[in-house]
Protein backbone atom coordinates (compact mmCIF):
# COMPACT_ATOMS: atom_id res chain seq x y z
CA UNK A 1 0.00 0.00 0.00
CA UNK A 2 0.98 3.31 -0.64
CA UNK A 3 3.02 5.64 2.01
CA UNK A 4 2.12 8.04 4.76
CA UNK A 5 3.54 11.08 2.69
CA UNK A 6 2.16 9.95 -0.79
CA UNK A 7 -1.38 9.46 0.46
CA UNK A 8 -0.98 13.51 1.73
CA UNK A 9 0.53 14.72 -1.83
CA UNK A 10 -2.45 12.66 -3.55
CA UNK A 11 -4.79 14.50 -0.92
CA UNK A 12 -2.68 18.04 -1.95
CA UNK A 13 -3.73 16.67 -5.56
CA UNK A 14 -6.92 16.47 -5.21
CA UNK A 15 -7.63 19.66 -3.10
CA UNK A 16 -5.40 21.28 -6.63
CA UNK A 17 -8.33 19.98 -8.53
CA UNK A 18 -10.69 20.82 -6.25
CA UNK A 19 -9.67 24.46 -6.47
CA UNK A 20 -9.86 24.20 -10.20
CA UNK A 21 -13.43 23.52 -10.33
CA UNK A 22 -14.24 25.85 -7.73
CA UNK A 23 -15.38 23.23 -5.01
CA UNK A 24 -17.56 21.46 -6.71
CA UNK A 25 -15.53 18.16 -7.35
CA UNK A 26 -15.29 17.59 -3.01
CA UNK A 27 -17.41 19.98 -1.83
CA UNK A 28 -15.53 20.25 1.58
CA UNK A 29 -16.36 22.41 4.38
CA UNK A 30 -13.26 21.50 5.85
CA UNK A 31 -9.97 20.40 3.40
CA UNK A 32 -7.61 19.89 7.00
CA UNK A 33 -10.01 17.05 8.08
CA UNK A 34 -10.54 15.99 4.44
CA UNK A 35 -5.96 15.35 4.76
CA UNK A 36 -6.69 13.73 7.94
CA UNK A 37 -9.21 11.11 6.26
CA UNK A 38 -6.53 10.19 3.85
CA UNK A 39 -4.65 8.99 6.55
CA UNK A 40 -7.01 7.54 8.88
CA UNK A 41 -7.31 3.99 7.68
CA UNK A 42 -3.57 3.41 8.48
CA UNK A 43 -4.27 5.02 11.93
CA UNK A 44 -4.99 1.36 13.03
CA UNK A 45 -1.45 0.22 13.08
CA UNK A 46 -1.02 2.82 16.62
CA UNK A 47 -3.25 0.15 18.18
CA UNK A 48 -1.83 -1.23 21.02
CA UNK A 49 -1.48 -4.87 20.34
CA UNK A 50 -1.79 -4.34 16.37
CA UNK A 51 -1.21 -7.14 13.64
CA UNK A 52 -1.86 -6.65 9.84
CA UNK A 53 -5.79 -8.32 9.98
CA UNK A 54 -6.43 -4.55 11.73
CA UNK A 55 -5.12 -3.18 8.90
CA UNK A 56 -6.92 -5.15 6.33
CA UNK A 57 -10.23 -4.24 8.10
CA UNK A 58 -10.19 -0.92 7.77
CA UNK A 59 -8.92 -0.97 4.69
CA UNK A 60 -12.16 -2.96 3.80
CA UNK A 61 -9.55 -6.16 2.95
CA UNK A 62 -11.33 -8.62 5.39
CA UNK A 63 -10.61 -12.26 3.15
CA UNK A 64 -8.60 -10.56 0.77
CA UNK A 65 -4.83 -11.46 0.54
CA UNK A 66 -2.29 -8.99 -1.05
CA UNK A 67 -2.28 -11.49 -3.64
CA UNK A 68 -5.60 -11.86 -4.57
CA UNK A 69 -6.59 -8.71 -4.36
CA UNK A 70 -7.44 -8.29 -8.27
CA UNK A 71 -9.42 -11.60 -8.65
CA UNK A 72 -13.12 -11.22 -9.97
CA UNK A 73 -15.04 -12.41 -6.87
CA UNK A 74 -12.59 -10.27 -4.23
CA UNK A 75 -12.94 -7.08 -6.41
CA UNK A 76 -16.64 -7.48 -6.60
CA UNK A 77 -16.67 -7.73 -2.73
CA UNK A 78 -13.70 -4.71 -1.90
CA UNK A 79 -16.06 -2.73 -4.26
CA UNK A 80 -19.20 -3.63 -2.49
CA UNK A 81 -17.46 -2.45 0.93
CA UNK A 82 -16.57 0.80 -0.54
CA UNK A 83 -20.07 1.51 -1.61
CA UNK A 84 -21.91 0.39 1.47
CA UNK A 85 -19.26 2.46 3.19
CA UNK A 86 -19.92 5.40 1.61
CA UNK A 87 -24.16 4.66 1.65
CA UNK A 88 -23.60 4.60 5.52
CA UNK A 89 -21.18 7.03 6.27
CA UNK A 90 -21.49 9.95 3.53
CA UNK A 91 -25.21 10.22 3.38
CA UNK A 92 -25.44 10.95 7.23
CA UNK A 93 -25.12 14.25 8.27
CA UNK A 94 -24.54 14.57 11.53
CA UNK A 95 -20.78 12.55 10.64
CA UNK A 96 -17.99 14.33 9.65
CA UNK A 97 -18.46 14.06 5.75
CA UNK A 98 -14.82 15.78 5.13
CA UNK A 99 -13.03 12.98 7.37
CA UNK A 100 -14.97 10.15 5.51
CA UNK A 101 -14.26 11.30 2.26
CA UNK A 102 -10.36 11.28 3.18
CA UNK A 103 -11.12 8.35 4.07
CA UNK A 104 -12.38 7.21 0.84
CA UNK A 105 -9.65 8.37 -0.74
CA UNK A 106 -7.31 6.71 0.77
CA UNK A 107 -9.18 3.64 0.09
CA UNK A 108 -8.90 4.51 -3.75
CA UNK A 109 -5.21 5.05 -3.97
CA UNK A 110 -4.51 1.88 -2.39
CA UNK A 111 -6.52 -0.10 -5.06
CA UNK A 112 -4.19 1.54 -7.89
CA UNK A 113 -0.98 1.35 -6.11
CA UNK A 114 -2.40 -2.29 -5.44
CA UNK A 115 -3.02 -2.81 -9.37
CA UNK A 116 0.02 -0.42 -10.90
CA UNK A 117 2.95 0.03 -8.24
CA UNK A 118 2.62 -3.23 -5.99
CA UNK A 119 2.98 -5.70 -9.35
CA UNK A 120 5.58 -3.47 -10.77
CA UNK A 121 7.45 -4.12 -7.34
CA UNK A 122 6.86 -7.99 -6.95
CA UNK A 123 8.09 -8.24 -10.89
CA UNK A 124 11.50 -6.62 -9.78
CA UNK A 125 11.63 -8.18 -6.91
CA UNK A 126 11.42 -11.51 -8.39
CA UNK A 127 15.07 -10.64 -10.52
CA UNK A 128 16.61 -11.57 -7.05
CA UNK A 129 14.77 -14.67 -6.36
CA UNK A 130 11.77 -13.27 -3.90
CA UNK A 131 8.06 -13.34 -4.18
CA UNK A 132 5.32 -11.99 -2.04
CA UNK A 133 5.44 -14.52 0.96
CA UNK A 134 8.84 -13.72 1.70
CA UNK A 135 9.73 -11.61 4.93
CA UNK A 136 12.73 -10.07 2.97
CA UNK A 137 10.29 -8.83 0.16
CA UNK A 138 8.51 -6.38 2.58
CA UNK A 139 11.98 -5.07 4.35
CA UNK A 140 12.70 -4.07 0.81
CA UNK A 141 9.52 -2.16 -0.20
CA UNK A 142 8.76 -0.44 3.24
CA UNK A 143 12.46 1.05 2.80
CA UNK A 144 12.00 1.77 -0.82
CA UNK A 145 8.25 3.72 0.37
CA UNK A 146 10.24 5.55 3.38
CA UNK A 147 12.94 6.61 1.71
CA UNK A 148 10.65 7.90 -1.05
CA UNK A 149 8.13 9.52 1.95
CA UNK A 150 11.01 11.06 3.03
CA UNK A 151 12.15 13.19 -0.35
CA UNK A 152 8.06 13.83 -0.35
CA UNK A 153 8.05 15.44 2.82
CA UNK A 154 10.80 17.41 1.92
CA UNK A 155 10.10 18.30 -1.61
CA UNK A 156 7.02 17.52 -3.04
CA UNK A 157 4.65 20.56 -4.36
CA UNK A 158 2.50 21.85 -1.70
CA UNK A 159 3.26 19.09 0.90
CA UNK A 160 3.55 22.00 3.01
CA UNK A 161 0.02 22.52 3.69
CA UNK A 162 -0.94 18.53 4.11
CA UNK A 163 2.02 18.67 6.51
CA UNK A 164 0.06 21.46 8.12
CA UNK A 165 -2.68 19.55 9.08
CA UNK A 166 -1.02 16.97 11.10
CA UNK A 167 -0.97 19.57 13.72
CA UNK A 168 -5.06 19.64 13.72
CA UNK A 169 -6.16 18.46 17.61
CA UNK A 170 -9.60 18.19 16.44
CA UNK A 171 -11.23 14.65 17.71
CA UNK A 172 -11.65 12.66 15.15
CA UNK A 173 -12.49 8.82 14.93
CA UNK A 174 -14.26 6.69 12.40
CA UNK A 175 -17.06 4.06 12.99
CA UNK A 176 -17.33 0.90 12.20
CA UNK A 177 -19.54 -0.14 8.94
CA UNK A 178 -21.57 -2.87 9.24
CA UNK A 179 -21.64 -4.94 5.71
CA UNK A 180 -24.73 -5.51 3.82
CA UNK A 181 -25.14 -9.01 3.96
CA UNK A 182 -25.19 -8.40 7.68
CA UNK A 183 -28.52 -6.23 7.59
CA UNK A 184 -31.35 -8.24 7.68
CA UNK A 185 -29.93 -10.76 10.15
CA UNK A 186 -31.13 -9.47 13.81
CA UNK A 187 -28.45 -12.16 14.50
CA UNK A 188 -25.71 -12.07 12.52
CA UNK A 189 -25.80 -7.74 13.61
CA UNK A 190 -25.63 -8.94 17.52
CA UNK A 191 -22.64 -10.88 16.50
CA UNK A 192 -20.85 -7.64 14.57
CA UNK A 193 -21.48 -5.72 17.46
CA UNK A 194 -19.87 -8.17 19.46
CA UNK A 195 -16.84 -8.74 17.29
CA UNK A 196 -16.31 -4.68 17.24
CA UNK A 197 -17.33 -3.81 20.40
CA UNK A 198 -13.92 -3.87 22.25
CA UNK A 199 -13.32 -0.59 20.02
CA UNK A 200 -15.38 1.70 21.16
CA UNK A 201 -16.01 3.35 24.73
CA UNK A 202 -20.15 3.73 23.81
CA UNK A 203 -21.65 0.92 21.75
CA UNK A 204 -25.13 -0.10 21.71
CA UNK A 205 -26.85 -2.98 23.31
CA UNK A 206 -27.23 -5.87 21.07
CA UNK A 207 -30.55 -7.19 22.41
CA UNK A 208 -31.73 -3.56 21.28
CA UNK A 209 -30.61 -3.47 17.90
CA UNK A 210 -33.04 -5.42 15.24
CA UNK A 211 -31.12 -3.59 12.35
CA UNK A 212 -27.93 -2.62 13.02
CA UNK A 213 -27.92 -0.25 10.01
CA UNK A 214 -30.98 1.69 11.93
CA UNK A 215 -28.78 2.33 14.89
CA UNK A 216 -27.73 5.99 15.53
CA UNK A 217 -24.48 7.24 14.44
CA UNK A 218 -23.92 8.11 17.86
CA UNK A 219 -24.50 4.15 18.88
CA UNK A 220 -22.03 2.66 16.16
CA UNK A 221 -19.07 1.62 17.66
CA UNK A 222 -15.57 3.21 16.13
CA UNK A 223 -13.30 1.33 13.98
CA UNK A 224 -10.48 3.65 14.65
CA UNK A 225 -10.40 5.94 17.77
CA UNK A 226 -9.76 9.60 18.23
CA UNK A 227 -6.86 8.86 20.51
CA UNK A 228 -5.53 6.14 17.84
CA UNK A 229 -5.81 8.82 15.06
CA UNK A 230 -3.88 11.46 17.04
CA UNK A 231 -1.28 9.26 17.50
CA UNK A 232 -0.73 8.09 14.23
CA UNK A 233 -0.95 11.85 13.29
CA UNK A 234 2.01 12.60 15.63
CA UNK A 235 3.97 9.23 14.65
CA UNK A 236 3.26 10.31 10.85
CA UNK A 237 4.79 14.14 11.30
CA UNK A 238 7.52 12.99 13.56
CA UNK A 239 8.75 10.17 11.42
CA UNK A 240 8.49 11.50 8.38
CA UNK A 241 8.56 15.63 8.84
CA UNK A 242 9.85 16.92 12.02
CA UNK A 243 12.44 14.17 12.57
CA UNK A 244 13.09 12.72 9.25
CA UNK A 245 16.73 11.90 8.28
CA UNK A 246 18.10 12.63 5.07
CA UNK A 247 16.05 10.37 2.33
CA UNK A 248 18.44 7.71 0.71
CA UNK A 249 18.28 6.40 -2.84
CA UNK A 250 15.38 3.58 -3.18
CA UNK A 251 16.35 0.49 -5.03
CA UNK A 252 13.00 -1.22 -6.64
CA UNK A 253 10.62 1.80 -6.18
CA UNK A 254 12.45 5.03 -7.41
CA UNK A 255 11.04 8.49 -6.85
CA UNK A 256 10.59 9.81 -10.29
CA UNK A 257 7.68 6.39 -10.63
CA UNK A 258 6.06 7.93 -6.94
CA UNK A 259 5.69 11.18 -8.40
CA UNK A 260 3.97 10.05 -11.49
CA UNK A 261 1.73 7.45 -9.37
CA UNK A 262 0.68 10.69 -7.16
CA UNK A 263 -0.69 11.84 -10.43
CA UNK A 264 -2.40 8.71 -11.70
CA UNK A 265 -3.86 8.31 -8.54
CA UNK A 266 -5.29 11.43 -8.12
CA UNK A 267 -7.16 10.58 -11.69
CA UNK A 268 -7.88 7.36 -10.89
CA UNK A 269 -9.78 8.94 -7.89
CA UNK A 270 -11.15 11.93 -10.02
CA UNK A 271 -12.80 8.96 -12.11
CA UNK A 272 -14.01 6.60 -10.02
CA UNK A 273 -15.28 8.94 -6.89
CA UNK A 274 -18.74 9.95 -8.71
CA UNK A 275 -19.58 5.82 -8.54
CA UNK A 276 -19.17 5.83 -4.40
CA UNK A 277 -20.77 9.21 -3.69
Amino acid sequence: MAGSVEHMAVAVELLREDQRQQGSFLKLKDPVHFVLGNLAPDGIMSRKGYVRSMKMHTHFRDGIPDWEFTREDHQKVFHQRIRSFCVQMLSEHALDQDLYLGYVTHILTDEIFMKTIRQEFMEKIAAIGLTDRDAETFEHFTYDVNQIDFRLGREYPGIKRAEDCLRCEDSCSILEMVEPERKADPDAAKQELEKVAYLNVVKPDPEKVEDIDAAKPAERVAMITSEELADSREWVRNFFFDRAPAPQKPVYYTYDRAVEFIGEAAAFIKQKLPEYI
